[in-house]
């Protein structure tokens, strides 16, 4: 010890070995206490880190600090002597940033899985060779980063779709117009011929074709987003089985004769409102879908019904499903599956993997995810097992919504005769070719009609002669609109009644027309009777008001 002189210790008995040996004893024992400060700091420190900090030694967990307890959920001595192997897993399904390597996860005691990112260093513990890991718990940011990635591809399959419903309805709305003739005509030239005539047979012939042109048409438009605007209470369980009875099914149990149909509906089944044709739509496509995925062997095709209702959380699946009271309709087949990287592309137009031309034309599935985002309903793809499934979520409404509907008589369907008395119309029409159809349509309808090519025109004749329904046509190819036009007109006279008509609906411009009180909204090409019912409903409406 400093201080002490060797050569002038006191002989008291004490020999200088023996005072030697106490200086060790001193110094061992002042560096024994250095060492346990020593260590008192490192334990507070390694307790008081938020990452989980353990020790392996010969593949077994000796040592963990409190942050490893709170990240597991078990205490030290149910850790101590595990298997870092087996408690550790890798995932390389879990990566969803793009990265190769496969993600580090454990299973927390409650069940959840805790993604980590995870380091070591080279120690000695206990004077033998070991390892000291430092955790860290990365689960928030990998969900943020897989919900990141997850909105990117949905806005990119959001950018497909609208690019290609685009073009779709361009190329649709030019086709009826050239198709309006062909199925439109043959009911004029039905009503002239007389009983028996050879031309019956032809003339439906034509009309029958006109129809079948006028079905590839309409799938066209309906995946062009915004196309479903007439909406009517729905049944779902009775439009399943008019699809299983129909030719068509038939048809494909002929195809696929060992596919077997399992229908488990709910009963008392809310109505929904909804399309008819396109909930049909639906329905076909999945159901032959499924059919088709189980090819030569035998199977089953699972179709489910049942009311479905979220109250306290957002469910996450293929979409995000909001909280509400909704219509569930499954379909499940037992066929080959589809894997992941397929579901991330399935509902593209023509993304398929069957043979263009021999099965569908690639459009099912997209005309099945706009009908669905058209009726502001969800869809979730799975598959397990071999067995894949598509449920679709479809909003039920308020009673007060049914209500409205119920004295609505184009869905009651009191009207037996849809014929005008003399009522002046007023076509505005673009096309030559469509205003003689529509002219020749009303007038043995038993109204007077009358023609004008532009809004301008509409505007111009209203200010010399009485209009009392005029027939729109939303989109001009020059000058005011339909519903610019409705608007001028009930300037000049506010009693003017409107229906709309288009080939290619602008779902805006149809709302703005209905807001200023036009009627209903016919898709083009019309027939007799549709159209004849939308004016009839508007001039009684107008009637009763009067």
């Amino acid at each position: 010890m400093p201080g002490l002189d060797f050569e002038n210790i006191p002989d008291e008995g004490i020999s200088r070995t023996r005072y030697s040996l106490m200086l060790e004893l001193l110094a061992h024992a002042e560096a024994e206490a250095q060492l346990r400060e020593s260590e008192e700091k490192y334990r507070n420190l390694v307790s008081s880190l938020p990452e989980g900090i353990f020790i392996v030694r010969e593949r077994k967990i000796v040592f963990v600090n409190p942050g490893m307890e709170r990240l597991t959920g078990y205490n030290f001595h149910e850790l101590l002597g595990k298997d870092a192997d087996l408690f550790f897993l890798a995932d390389q399904t879990c990566d969803s940033d793009g990265d190769d390597r496969p993600v580090e996860f454990f299973i927390h005691r409650n069940g959840r899985k805790i993604f980590v990112e995870k380091s070591f260093v080279e120690m000695v513990y206990d004077s033998t060779p070991a390892l000291l890991f430092s955790v860290r718990d990365i689960t928030e940011k990998r969900i943020a980063t897989f919900e990141k990635n997850r909105l990117q591809k949905e806005l990119e399959r959001s950018k497909k779709m609208e690019a290609f419903g685009i073009l779709a309805g361009g190329v649709a709305h030019d086709l009826n117009n050239v198709l309006s003739g062909l199925s439109s005509i043959p009911d004029i030239i039905l009503m002239d011929l007389p009983k028996g005539s050879h031309l019956i047979e032809p003339v439906k012939l034509i009309k029958d074709s006109g129809h079948k042109a006028l079905a590839i048409v309409e799938e066209l438009l309906t995946l062009a987003r915004g196309s479903v605007q007439i909406r009517e209470p729905v049944r779902f369980n009775d439009l399943i089985e008019d699809h299983l009875n129909s030719l068509e099914f038939t048809e494909l149990q002929r195809n696929y004769p060992n596919a077997e149909i399992v229908k488990h509906y709910g009963a008392d089944l809310p109505l929904i409102m909804a399309s008819k044709i396109h909930m049909q739509k639906i329905i076909m496509n999945l159901v032959s879908n499924a059919v088709e995925a189980l090819g030569e062997k035998p199977g089953k095709i699972v179709l489910e019904t049942r009311p479905a209702q979220f109250r306290r959380q957002r469910i996450k699946g293929y979409e995000i499903i909001e909280n509400g009271r909704f219509l569930r309709f499954t379909v499940m087949d037992t066929g080959h599956g589809i894997s992941k990287e397929d579901r991330d592309h399935i509902f593209e137009p023509f993304y398929s993997k069957k043979i263009l031309g021999r099965s569908g034309t690639g459009l099912g599935l997209s005309i099945v995810w706009n009908v669905v985002h058209d009726h502001k309903g969800y869809i979730h793809v799975g598959c397990s097992r071999g067995r894949t499934f598509f449920t679709l979520y479809f909003p039920l409404p308020d009673q007060r919504d049914m209500e409205a509907v119920k004295g609505d008589p184009i869905f009651t369907g009191i009207f037996s005769d849809y014929s005008g008395n003399h009522e002046a119309v007023l076509v505005m029409e673009d096309l030559p070719s469509q205003q003689k159809i529509a002219a020749n349509m009303l007038r043995r309808l038993g109204y007077t009609v009358d023609v004008v090519s532009t809004g301008e025109e509409a505007v111009s004749y209203a200010g010399s002669h009485k209009i009392d329904l005029v027939v729109l046509d939303m989109n001009q190819s020059v000058g005011l609109n339909g519903w610019e036009t409705y608007e001028q007109l009930l300037l000049i006279d506010p009693k003017i009644k409107a229906i709309i008509t288009s080939g290619r609906e602008t779902a805006k411009d149809i709302e703005k027309a209905k807001a200023l009180g036009a009627g209903d909204f016919i898709k083009k090409p019309y027939s007799l009777q549709s159209l004849g019912l939308a004016i009839q409903k508007e001039l009684k409406d107008r009637d009763k008001k009067a």
